[in-house]
């Protein structure tokens, strides 16, 4: 049974293309097989697989191919694995993934920063982009999650508008059929307190109409002084079954997100270099705690439809609009500015009003049909995005900011009034894009391919003058085929283009050209006949051309190549209670002009992550994670490898669940990332233990 939009059908229902209309006379028997039948709206649950989601088909494939049957890499994470560990974000929940580095920025209330294989991946929600630009928008809140997906390398093909390392695509929960809830309360470190609830079910008696309704809200420090890191959900959807054939939802997400910046951007000296007094601590804050603020909202309405057009053909579309804002106050210290004997070093001052404005859409024909020895899963659509990125009252005054001691700050020694903050030029993006996917099975060969053609404009809207507009076209293409063994061993071979606008400007006022890449991929997967053992594999090479990177001068921007290649592992197995998974990933990820390493890269990831469930309701669970080191700007500093653990303990008792959960498990107080030579450094994420207490009906 697989998905779409989260409606199910008891057999596949995939996408489809015109052409595939004329296919050839089939046996009675293989066209029965291939009929979509009604819609069972919530019918796959998944609740006894555990962590093993390769089975699974994902939302952001565009078609109904489970995850095993695929030749390319993806990853799922569902809800029990984000509970099991305790996942507060999406990087969070991403840590135990093979191929991915997941929060390259360390503890970082703005946003979640993710690497896959060694690339920046895109952020979708339900299939469309859910961030442009930086700075003006929530972070997606992982209770509002039914899973996450990775698709890991290029996916210009189902998604003109990604990045080359891939999607981080977030599956929105939707009403279910049947009456059920919880309420959920957590406590935990840094006065963390947050309180949340999920109900679902019908609305009317036939079952016509259901709802579903998750809310929450969180007030919360962080390691930083003088930071909070506060939240607010609300979001409630609606599904209208009019007939067995039609599912139509619309979901509303609120969010809000309130305090500070716990990336300081704190001087090498005193970080990852000695300080000329000692170390500087990870809950040093640098900023002015009556005037730094970093306090976003977003207010997005999704609509989501499916209807069977007959036995073989389906229509999908998901539209949105998103809405968001977001006002930025900082300090941190001048980058390369001298530290006198006592601590003392300057501040640069920061402040910026940003807003975004975003239309998306996808529209796709689908179906599932044969001709003649050979079965089609084909896909056939168009996608639109539409974009606008503002930015007023802006300041950034290096230097400006006045001074503070980075071993004793003391606060209130700057004077504001000299302020003369500007409009900045707003950034708007338009993409249409059209495709054609289509999966095939001879016997016991899959050969999945697409093509994609995309229109691009890029506008920067100048304050005065004239405007500067960018036109991009392309074609991009992937094509994988896959043998299935009779055994359960699947190899693969695949390659794959990107394309990716970009917004915006060099900083000098020339647009920038949109990034382009190609991938070459082979791998295996394995699951047992039981589907309680799987392995995937896979070895891969990247090539990146136009990277957008930080310039030479303050805010400014270059465009440069990238190389990548290396291989990833990931295993899960159940063995009774006992659920285990490990992933590895090894690579090498260069400038292509330069020959050095790419920066804020682990060159290896190794981690683990067990759970044991004892028949009395208790279980415990534990997890490894192996960072290795990682580099800034120019190939310098090397920062250090780490090793991190994590635990968890729960127990459930009728309607009740207990548990807690700690993340570095040892309180390793560690660098996460230095941007370059002399520069500023982060730190990584200090323990944090947090209580939960779940009320189930």
């Amino acid at each position: 049974m697989t998905c779409r939009n989260r409606v199910c059908w008891g057999t596949p229902m995939l996408g489809a293309t015109l052409l595939a209309a004329a296919s050839l006379p089939v046996q009675a028997e293989e066209a029965e097989a291939n009929v979509i039948p009604v819609v069972e709206v919530g019918a796959e649950t998944h609740k006894d697989e555990g962590y093993i989601t390769e089975d699974r088909t994902p939302q952001s494939g565009k078609m109904n191919v489970p995850v095993e049957e695929t030749p390319y890499a993806i990853t799922v994470v569902d809800q029990e694995q984000m509970k099991d560990t305790g996942a507060k974000n999406i990087q969070d929940a991403l840590v135990y993934s093979s191929g991915v580095y997941s929060g390259a920025f360390g503890a970082d209330t703005r946003g979640d920063w993710v690497k896959v294989r060694g690339m920046d991946a895109s952020f979708y929600l339900d299939g469309l982009r859910s961030l442009y630009g930086s700075y003006n928008s929530v972070r997606t809140n992982v209770y509002a999650l039914e899973q996450l997906e990775v698709l890991k390398g290029p996916s210009s093909v189902l998604y003109g508008q990604s990045e080359l390392g891939g999607i981080i695509n977030s599956v929105s929960k939707l009403p279910k059929p049947g009456q059920e809830g919880e309420i959920w309360a957590q406590v935990g470190s840094y006065d963390r307190k947050q309180l949340a609830a999920d109900v679902t079910g019908p609305l009317s008696q036939d079952g016509k109409l259901l709802y579903r309704l998750v809310a929450l809200k969180r007030d919360s420090g962080t390691q930083v002084d003088h930071v909070d890191d506060n939240g607010f959900l609300f979001a409630p959807s609606i599904t209208w079954l009019p007939t067995d054939d039609t599912s139509i939802s619309l979901l509303v997400n609120a969010q809000e997100n309130s305090g500070g910046v716990t990336a300081q951007f704190l001087p090498a000296a005193g970080t990852i270099d000695p300080g000329v007094k000692g170390p500087v601590s990870s809950d040093t804050f640098v900023g002015e705690p009556d005037f730094d603020r970093y306090d976003r909202e977003k207010n997005e309405v999704t609509l989501f439809i499916d209807h069977r057009l007959n036995d073989d053909w389906a229509l999908a579309a998901t539209a949105s609009h998103t809405s968001s804002e977001a006002e930025t106050r900082e300090h941190w210290t001048t980058i390369g500015a001298p530290i006198d004997a006592d601590g003392n070093t300057v501040r640069t001052l920061y402040m910026a009003d940003t807003g975004t404005e975003v239309s998306n859409f996808d529209v796709r024909l689908e179906g599932d049909v044969d001709l003649g020895i050979t079965r089609h899963r084909l896909a056939v659509g168009v996608d639109r995005q539409d974009a606008l990125w503002e930015q007023s009252n802006y300041y950034y005054g290096a230097g400006q900011g006045g001074v503070i001691n980075l071993y004793n700050p003391t606060y209130g020694n700057v004077n504001y009034a000299a302020l003369n903050p500007v409009d900045r030029p707003d950034n708007e993006i338009k993409q249409t894009g059209v495709y054609l996917i289509d999966h095939m099975d001879i016997g016991n060969f899959a050969i999945s391919g697409a093509v994609r053609h995309d229109n691009s404009t890029n506008k920067t809207l100048a304050v005065s003058g004239p405007d500067t507009k960018s036109d991009d076209e392309e074609t991009t293409g992937r094509l994988g085929i896959m043998y299935h063994f009779d055994f359960g061993l699947s190899p693969y071979l695949s390659y794959a283009q990107s394309f990716t606008p970009n917004l915006g400007t060099d900083g000098f006022g020339k647009s920038l050209d949109a990034s382009s890449g190609e991938q070459e991929e082979a791998g295996f997967k394995y699951m047992n006949e039981k589907g309680d053992f799987s392995v995937t594999a896979a070895y891969f090479y990247i090539e990146e051309t136009n990277r957008v990177i930080q310039g030479s001068q303050p805010q400014s921007v270059e465009q440069t190549g990238a190389k990548s290649e290396g291989w990833e592992v990931e295993v899960k197995k159940q063995l009774g209670n006992l659920e285990v998974l490990a992933s590895m990933t090894d690579l090498r990820a260069i400038d292509d002009e330069s020959g050095v390493r790419l920066p804020y890269v682990a060159d290896r990831l190794v981690s683990g992550w067990g759970k044991y469930e004892l028949e009395n309701g208790l279980r415990f669970g534990a997890g490894v994670r192996y960072i290795g080191d990682n580099v800034g700007f120019g190939g310098g500093p090397k920062v250090p490898s780490e090793t991190l653990y994590d635990a968890m303990i729960g127990y459930g008792i009728d309607s009740w669940d207990f548990s807690m959960n700690i993340q570095n498990l040892t309180d390793e107080e560690y660098i996460s990332w230095c941007r370059g030579p002399g520069a500023d450094c982060g730190f990584g994420e200090r323990r944090t233990v947090t209580a939960n207490a779940r009320y189930r009906f």
